[in-house]
């Protein structure tokens, strides 16, 4: 691995010298409103629009240098350890696909670790691949901007490892926050942050949870079947409203205060939810339905179902006097407390 250059050292607060060790780390998201209609087999006939924010769960993904007395050139440790000489030997599609596409012929040590599990429907496979975007620029050398970094992932992601995902994740991914982003055929996204004081959006992450359901499954399989009704039209009526709950969403996070907030809002996810459930005959199950149905009868006031369907996490609204209760009735383990992260992808330099 070559020395960066003192301005790369500079930035990330290494002695001057070669950095041994750099690591990304990228907020997981959850979707609100408008999961759907950021495929662009939909938005490029029609307008797409999302709403979603990033927590304070991450992917973290480490390289280390390796000494020449190692037997094999690449490490990467994840749900399993691959030792190999070549890259393309290499089984993580994502790892052996961007290892090529930037050129990077040292030998490394890729360590990959998630606050939750992957699989889940919190966008971790395009957090990963924009953490993995932003590491391997770093250890180029090469600064990218948060638009750079969604852009090549969703590029990655869609045209080289054929993916079907929709564009909102990388976006989420690379630049955090609560936002809401639009898409329209033939024009770039637009990007604007929602219109929220900090307080109001901290009262929120306190009725907030994440339940498990227990079960994971890769979005672009669950997704595959939607992809195909969207594209033949067959999804358009309730694209178009879960499209308007975008508006919907927006003008209660905006205007909405104090407890009629998470009141309304658990209200339109509810709706929300409904709506997606119809999108395919894998969104639900009759697992999650009645999960669903056990945390609305523990006191919950609605919520939805995150990412593409079958398995993840629900998010779910819990009245903060009911969280205790809430929590012990669907077993401790499977809720998952969060707040809003606003750095979304960063090198170790800017780690707390």
């Amino acid at each position: 691995m070559e020395c960066h250059s003192v301005s790369f050292v500079r930035v990330f607060g290494y002695r001057k010298g070669c950095v041994l060790i750099i690591t990304s780390r990228t907020p997981l998201r959850v979707s609100l409103f408008g999961g759907g209609t950021d495929y662009p087999s939909y938005f490029e006939r029609y307008r797409g629009a999302v709403i979603g924010f990033t927590i304070n769960k991450y992917i973290y993904i480490s390289a280390l240098r390796l000494g020449s007395y190692v037997d094999y050139r690449y490490r990467v440790s994840y749900s399993k350890v691959e030792m190999v000489d070549d890259a393309t030997q290499i089984q993580h599609p994502v790892v052996r696909v961007l290892l090529h596409r930037y050129r990077c012929d040292d030998a490394i040590d890729f360590s990959i670790q998630s606050d939750l599990p992957s699989s889940s429907g919190l966008g971790s496979s395009s957090a990963f691949t924009v953490g993995l975007i932003n590491l391997l620029s770093g250890l180029k050398g090469i600064p990218r901007t948060k638009l750079e970094l969604a852009r090549e992932a969703i590029d990655v992601e869609q045209n080289v490892l054929g993916e079907h995902v929709g564009v909102q994740d990388q976006l989420h991914a690379a630049f955090g926050g609560l936002n809401r982003f639009d898409f329209k055929s033939g024009s770039p996204f637009t990007m604007r942050p929602i219109d929220i004081s900090g307080t109001e959006l901290r009262m929120l992450a306190d009725w907030m949870l994440l339940v498990f359901t227990g079960t994971k499954r890769r979005a672009t399989d669950v997704a595959a079947e939607q992809v195909h009704s969207t594209a033949t039209g067959k999804n358009d009526a309730d694209l178009s409203c879960l499209l308007d709950l975008v508006d919907a969403g927006q003008r209660i996070l905006e205007h909405e205060r104090g407890a009629n907030l998470p009141v309304e809002l658990a209200r339109l996810l509810h709706e929300s939810w409904m709506i997606k459930r119809r999108l395919s005959g894998k969104v639900s199950s009759n697992e999650i339905d009645d999960l669903y149905g056990r945390c609305i009868t523990q006191g919950a006031l609605g919520g939805k179902l995150c990412g593409a369907g079958d398995g993840g996490f629900l998010l779910m609204i819990v009245p903060p006097e009911r969280r205790t209760a809430f929590c012990e009735a669907m077993e401790k383990r499977r809720c998952v407390d969060f707040e809003i992260d606003f750095a979304g992808s960063r090198l170790n330099g800017g780690l707390t």
